[in-house]
């Protein structure tokens, strides 16, 4: 048995902004999932335990919150090779409203400072700071807040530092996200203080915002947009084509399938889709192999027979075309799978 690499405390309390802290235990039950894929084992990273404003763990029964209370694992006696706690934003109108709801709060204070200590890590997130930022601990300390908390955390806590101009910051045994939109950002940088880089990267690589993969979906949702009705040709023909990727490329079946002639779907095709059919449907084939060469250890004419096509070198042709790398190069940067294991997929789709 392999000891748990990071322990995290997440806090959730009244008058805390409770989905932001769920969203943290969302992220890293990823992370041991992909930490699974890849080592081809039962492991489990990264552990959690969901506290109350006294400091107390959440158990299972709780209506709210037990389901996110981690379960029993083989490891859960072994002490965490590095000790953490998350802290959420409040629900606060004002500044001194914010200060009020932290001034009643003295435990959940304590829970946040004590893990400004040597070998442990605080992190939390925009208004979430005032409990952290009045330990000693915490002077000389950079932390990211929206430009509307300046005035009044310089106030209370002049010995530390303020960065209004950055989405999250890392500083010493302190990690601090302006908003909640850089809660991500935040529990990466949580995870990089004890997992492994290749660990991290591939959750980085599921968990950041990609924008070739959400122009593609944009573009998917784009599509099942283009006039959605029984007489629509296009929306048709783009159905078809999502249903039929193993398929031989036939013009004439799209055309037959939008009951329309052949010449009327390019035309269309290419005014609503901004291309072809076939370039639609190589674009649907790319992104299926992207997940088999993600997630499976078929070999590549395997893939691109199960993607439709019966060339391999055409297949790599089109895949390097679009990706602007060769299959196996996109294996091997983007891989979540161990080499010891191989999954297999079912159901894809598009």
């Amino acid at each position: 048995m392999t000891n748990p690499l990071l322990h995290v405390d997440v806090l959730v309390f009244a008058g805390a902004m409770a989905g932001v802290s769920l969203s943290v235990i969302d992220m890293m039950r990823i992370t041991n999932t992909v930490a699974r894929l890849q080592q081809a084992a039962s492991v489990t990273p990264v552990r959690w335990r969901l506290l109350n404003a006294r400091g107390a763990a959440i158990s299972t029964a709780n209506k709210m919150f037990g389901a996110y209370v981690q379960q029993p694992t083989e490891t859960q006696d072994l002490p965490a090779l590095h000790h953490a706690c998350f802290v959420p934003p409040l629900h606060a109108e004002n500044i001194p409203a914010l200060r009020a709801a932290v001034q009643v709060l003295p435990q959940v204070q304590a829970l946040a400072q004590a893990c400004l200590a040597p070998g442990h890590t605080v992190a939390t997130v925009s208004s979430g700071a005032w409990f952290v930022a009045g330990s000693p601990a915490a002077h000389g300390l950079s932390v990211a807040l929206p430009w509307y908390y300046l005035s009044g955390f310089r106030g209370d806590f002049p010995g530390v530092n303020v960065s209004t101009d950055q989405e999250w910051l890392a500083d010493g045994p302190l990690i601090s996200g302006a908003m909640p939109s850089s809660l991500t950002s935040v529990v990466l940088a949580l995870l990089r203080t004890a997992l492994p880089q290749e660990l991290v990267q591939s959750c980085e690589r599921l968990l950041v915002h990609d924008k070739e993969r959400s122009a593609m979906t944009l573009q998917t949702v784009q599509q099942h947009h283009i006039h959605a009705t029984r007489d629509s040709a296009v929306a048709r023909a783009v159905a078809w084509l999502d249903q039929h990727l193993e398929q031989t490329y036939s013009l004439d079946a799209v055309a037959n399938a939008a009951a329309v002639s052949p010449r009327t779907v390019l035309r269309h095709f290419q005014q609503v889709m901004g291309m072809s059919p076939l370039d639609y449907l190589h674009a649907q084939r790319v992104k299926r192999a992207r997940i088999l060469l993600e997630v499976t250890l078929d070999d590549i004419p395997t893939i691109a027979h199960a993607c439709g096509y019966a060339d391999p070198a055409a297949f790599r042709r089109i895949f390097m075309r679009l990706e602007k790398l060769t299959p196996i190069a996109y294996r091997a940067a983007n891989a979540l799978r161990s080499s010891r294991m191989r999954w297999k997929v079912e159901g894809l789709g598009t």
